[in-house]
This record gives structure tokens, C-alpha cells and sequence, in this order.
């Protein structure tokens, strides 16, 4: 037995060294939500089966499961001490899980439909959350208790992300907008609308210099957050852009697609200047991604009830000006 063990964690070993992904596989239904944990040790899979999974990234060996939502789990993340799991649901609630032993703390209740978002400060002092209701709410993550009502968005709010400071939560939504607002007074300060479709993901450079933005017809657009303009349109998805992810470094900007026929593209962009680095090809559509803090290891969730999981050649170091 022993032997047997070893065997496969040397499979995985290899596997995970180079351009072929390793798969995880467990879930039994879809896999919308995935996170690495601050210490990039354990990975976090949120699926339609009602569950989140954690994973030893290591071993590929699943550590236990986390149950307690009534459906759909639509999207989880990790508190930055790592004690914490914060994950919404399409029943309606997010919750609250302690990481240790895998009990729920808190449930988030007051979104009147489905919870399509969740996101912790970089404090981990808040916690929001965005749904199908058409707003953002604010929780206190120690108690649970609501803290503001976010309202502005005129469709879905489809995905929600802190700036690396904390003051300020980037949220994008179906009625084709990009929204910053203002974490201590709950205002809204901008709002971008984005031509080209319904926004479907968001994701914030580690530097807060960036915000990418997939959309439904297989856009990414990137935002300076200083300027408040779009400073790159990235095109060659074949189906909508679920999910945008930067690399820890900031030098990997990675978008992933899915159009319900077809496996899904995730692909990788530069983004000294937004050229094309490359393409990997998952087994299903592509829902969503994550890439590890502490290496160049990226996981993708998707359609097929699998995970994938890419280590990538590291990146040079950057230049002085960057």
C-alpha cells in the first residue's frame, strides 16, 4: 500500500512540473469557485454539488469537505490569515466556515436571491458579497452582522474584489458596468460602462494598477484604476470570459472562457504590454481561476466537475521602471 502511495504522489509530482495539468477530480457537479490559500498549501474548490472541497496542493489529496449550504455553491475565499473560508451560495446565503475544523461560524442572510460573489477585505475585517438582487452588501466578518447595502447596479452582480488597500471594492455586473465604491461610507465613487457586453468577472492587479474585467462575448478589458480608463482590450476568447486572475507577481494577467460546446480556453497575457503569452486547454468550460501566492501554479475550475491545476515557468524578474 505504502509503495502504491508513494507511486502516485510521484505521478503527481511529475505531472505538476510542467505544461501537463494535474487533475483533481471529486466534485459532482460544476466547480464555479476556486481559491488558494495565503500560504498557497491548500486549495479551495466551491461546486454545484453544495459543497467546497479542500485540496493539499502538494499531493492533489483531498483534505475534507465542507458542507452545510441548501444548493449551488457559487464562489468562496479566504480570509488573509488563512483561519477563515468565506463562500456564497445560490440558496440565498453566504457563510462563514472556521478552516481548521470546518464548522460554520456565521450565515450571511438578507440577499433575496441568489449569491453569485464573495470576497474578503485584505484586513479581513469585511466581507462582501453581490447577487443576483442587483446589490452588494457589507458584513463584519467577526460577527456577521450586516454592516451596508451597496445599491446601484441595475442587473446580476456578478463578481466583487477588494483594492489591496481595502477602501475601495470593485464590482462588475450584467448591466455591462464596472463599479468602484467606497468601503467606509458604502458611496459609490465611479462607474464605467463597458461596451462590449454583460461583465461576468473582475479581478484587481496585486499593485491595485490594474482591474480586468471578463465579459460575455469573450472580451477582457483592463482598467488603469488611476486614470479610470481602459487601457487594453484582449480578444480571442471563443466564449464568455467566467474568470480573470493575476499572477502573485502582477506579471500574468490569466482569463478563462466557456461557451457550452466546446472545452474551455484559459489563456495568459502580459502585462508589461498585453501581448499574448499563451493558451492552456482545459477539459470543460472554464468557470474559474486562481493562481497560487507563492509560486507560478494556476488552478482552473470548470463545467466538467474537474480542477485543474498548472505549474507555469517562472516569470523573469522585472525591471527596474515596471
Amino acid at each position: 500500500m505504502t509503495r502504491i502511495v508513494l507511486l502516485a504522489l510521484a505521478v503527481f509530482a511529475a505531472a505538476a512540473s510542467g505544461q501537463e495539468p494535474v487533475t483533481l477530480k471529486g466534485h459532482t457537479g460544476w466547480v464555479a469557485g476556486i481559491a488558494f490559500s495565503p500560504d498557497g498549501k491548500t486549495l479551495a474548490t466551491a461546486s454545484a454539488d453544495r459543497s467546497v472541497k479542500l485540496w493539499d496542493v502538494t499531493s492533489g489529496r483531498e483534505l475534507a469537505p465542507l458542507t452545510g449550504h441548501a444548493d449551488a455553491v457559487s464562489a468562496v475565499a479566504w480570509s488573509p490569515d488563512g483561519k477563515t473560508l468565506a463562500t456564497a451560495s445560490f440558496d440565498r446565503t453566504a457563510k462563514l466556515w472556521d478552516a481548521a475544523t470546518g464548522r460554520v461560524r456565521h450565515t450571511l442572510s438578507g440577499h433575496t436571491g441568489v449569491v453569485m460573489t464573495v470576497a474578503v477585505s485584505p484586513d479581513g475585517k469585511t466581507v462582501a458579497t453581490g447577487g443576483i438582487d442587483t446589490t452588494i452588501r457589507l458584513w463584519d466578518a467577526a460577527t456577521g452582522t450586516p454592516t451596508a447595502t451597496l445599491s446601484g447596479h441595475k442587473s446580476w452582480v456578478n463578481a466583487v474584489a477588494f483594492m489591496p488597500d481595502g477602501k475601495t471594492l470593485v464590482s462588475t455586473g450584467s448591466d455591462n458596468t464596472l463599479r468602484r465604491w467606497d468601503v467606509g461610507t458604502g458611496g459609490l465613487r465611479d462607474t464605467h460602462r463597458l461596451k462590449a457586453a454583460e461583465v461576468r468577472s473582475v479581478a484587481v492587479s496585486p499593485d491595485g494598477k490594474w482591474v480586468a474585467a471578463g465579459t460575455r462575448y469573450g472580451v477582457v478589458k483592463v482598467l488603469d484604476t488611476g486614470k479610470a480608463k481602459e487601457v487594453a482590450v484582449l480578444q480571442g476568447h471563443a466564449g464568455d470570459v467566467w474568470a480573470v486572475a493575476f499572477s502573485a507577481d502582477g506579471a500574468t494577467l490569466a482569463s478563462g472562457d466557456g461557451d457550452w460546446n466546446r472545452p474551455g480556453d484559459v489563456r495568459l497575457w502580459n502585462t508589461a504590454d498585453w501581448s499574448a503569452k499563451g493558451a492552456l486547454r482545459h477539459s470543460g468550460e472554464v468557470l474559474a481561476l486562481a493562481f497560487a501566492p507563492d509560486r507560478p501554479r494556476l488552478a482552473a475550475g470548470a463545467w466538467d466537475k474537474t480542477v485543474k491545476l498548472w505549474t507555469l515557468p517562472a516569470a523573469p524578474p522585472k525591471s527596474a521602471d515596471r
